[in-house]
């Protein structure tokens, strides 16, 4: 998500020295490896898509074994009070990088990313655009993942955090305003984090995402999305002004015949196939353009375009949402609970706990295998064409 600065740090801390107790259960075996094979970078995933080890963001989440063995982590998790995603524990050895990156996809346009390291070292940077910090052990913070940033790690320790995807309700964005520290005033000698100290016994409540991508995306909310690309081409310097204008076109018509063929489909299967060459015709025409017509000085609004518009506008792999783990207690929201309203959250944030308990703590090894989530690019195309989904409506040329 864009945010107004680079770093910000939460006015929250946690228990360090039970953190590492909860992260030492773990085996080797537990970590996966980067999906994209990045040196050094390993995971444990602790919620995600059906409750499985998975680099999926599309369908309804839900905790891991993992997380059913670790009661602080289900605390730290759960006292933030929000609606969460994606969340693992993330590790970075000693020499290694997360390389130079920027997250311009859908999942990222409205989620931050909440860092917890449990274990690091003064010579671990966190570098975001032109600024760097170091995050220290047991502090809470989020930065602007929609410019370049990167992770070096130049200690012998391996490095691990605990990382939160989040939208956040306002209360969640009037912390951030109100009660945290910006970057240029992380020195601030007032500033006094909440502290949330491990409760043994404890029951907590996670609330996790159940939507997060669209079957097909409403029109407004494309208009939206082309709305801001338009923007960000005409805000770039040295785009090309008759390359920029074509782009901007492109987007203006692809948005007005989306409108029109929800219109007269809305997400109905009937309507995939239309839908589907739209994108196709409309990712053919922008392509000559790639190299002419960007948002800033690194990225194309070709890349944007494809990850933040085009691939995410429709997702047919979520008419059969993805099986999710077998649930236990622990694992599942009983259908006639509600989240407490907003306005009747009166105790602090760190330490407010939802009456209705759902997670169970335990402890041991996993007890249960991470296998993959259940639709997968390989699987038939949910249309019922008879092809792979990558080679149907999963494909964007």
């Amino acid at each position: 998500m864009k945010l107004a600065k680079e770093f910000y740090r939460l006015p929250l801390s946690f228990d360090v020295e039970r953190l590492q107790q909860e992260l030492a259960a773990f085996s080797e075996a537990d970590w996966r490896a980067h999906h994209e094979s990045f040196k050094g970078n390993s995971a444990i995933a602790l919620i995600s898509v059906g409750g499985s080890f998975n680099n999926e963001f599309k369908g309804p989440m839900s905790p891991t074994p993992a997380l059913q063995q670790s009661p602080y982590l289900q605390q730290v998790i759960a006292s933030f009070g929000e609606v969460i995603g994606r969340s693992r524990l993330m590790r970075l050895a000693p020499g290694c990088e997360v390389p130079l990156h920027s997250d311009i996809n859908y999942h990222w346009h409205n989620r931050v990313r909440i860092h917890i390291p449990i274990v690091t070292d003064e010579a671990v940077q966190f570098h975001c655009d032109d600024k760097q910090v170091h995050m220290g052990e047991g502090e809470c913070w989020i930065f602007d993942s929609w410019k370049y940033h990167k992770v070096v790690n130049n200690s012998d320790k391996m490095r691990v955090h605990l990382v939160i995807d989040t939208m956040g309700s306002s209360r969640f964005w009037q912390m951030i305003n109100d009660a945290s520290l910006a970057y240029g005033d992380l020195d601030n000698p007032s500033f006094t984090p909440e502290h949330l100290s491990f409760i043994p016994n404890k029951q907590v409540d996670i609330i996790t995402e159940k939507v997060n991508f669209p079957l097909v995306m409403p029109p407004s909310e494309v208009r939206l999305l082309t709305q801001e690309l338009s923007d960000q081409i005409q805000s770039a310097t040295h785009n090309d002004l008759e390359a920029s204008q074509r782009f901007i076109k492109l987007l203006n018509d692809f948005a007005l015949d989306w409108q029109a063929l929800w219109s007269q489909f809305g997400d109905d299967k009937a309507g995939w196939d239309t839908f589907h060459r739209l994108r196709q015709l409309t990712l053919a025409q922008a392509a000559p353009l790639e190299d002419r017509v960007m948002v800033d000085s690194q990225t194309s609004a070709m890349k944007v375009l494809v990850h933040l518009i085009m691939g995410p506008a429709m997702s047919p792999e979520l008419a059969q949402a993805n099986t999710p783990a077998p649930q236990s207690r622990s694992q599942s929201t009983p259908p006639e609970a509600s989240p407490q309203p907003l306005g009747a959250r009166t105790q602090p944030l760190a330490t407010r706990q939802p009456s209705d308990s759902r997670l169970e703590q335990s402890s041991g090894p996993i007890k249960a295998p991470q296998t993959e989530a259940g639709l997968t690019r390989n699987s038939p195309c949910p249309c019922g064409s008879g092809k792979k989904y990558k080679q149907c409506h999963g494909q964007l040329n």
